[in-house]
């Protein structure tokens, strides 16, 4: 039952390390979009709109496997760590984002807002990664 349970508690930085890389790409739309023009740049923000809204579902899906792990293996609903509550405000602040992201089409603020919460939000996520890397080695 030891090996399952260790990947169980595993199952939560496999997918995080997926979407960490997925947003990283994702980031990059700051420095490809000044480089696009015209209708092919309209075609890129959407895809770009799309994706953002697949980065948060993956990633509320990924926060939810963290608590069905700890669930699972006896840990407790509660999180036991930093890193354990960071996870749900990272998760909120994504949520924000991606609605300042939608709007900005409409409004120049909220666009500015989204692209300063876009550099506060990977900044977070290299702490909080950093985090889990070290939490890791005290649950498993």
């Amino acid at each position: 039952m030891a090996t399952a349970d260790t990947i169980i508690l595993l199952l939560h930085p496999i997918t995080a390390v997926a979407i960490l890389a997925w947003i990283w790409w994702q980031y990059g739309w700051k420095r490809k979009s000044h480089d696009l023009k015209g209708k092919e740049r309209l075609q890129e923000l959407e895809r770009h709109e799309k994706i953002g809204e697949r980065i948060l579902q993956a990633a509320i899906v990924s926060v939810l496997i963290a608590f069905t792990a700890r669930w699972y293996t006896g840990l407790g609903l509660l999180p036991g760590s930093l890193h354990g509550f960071t996870g749900p405000i990272g998760i909120i602040l994504l949520w924000v984002m991606a609605r300042w992201g939608r709007n900005s089409r409409k409004d120049k603020l909220k666009k500015v807002k989204h692209g300063r919460a876009a550099d506060l939000l990977v900044t977070l996520m290299v702490f909080h990664s950093f985090l889990g890397f070290l939490y890791i080695f005290e649950v498993v």
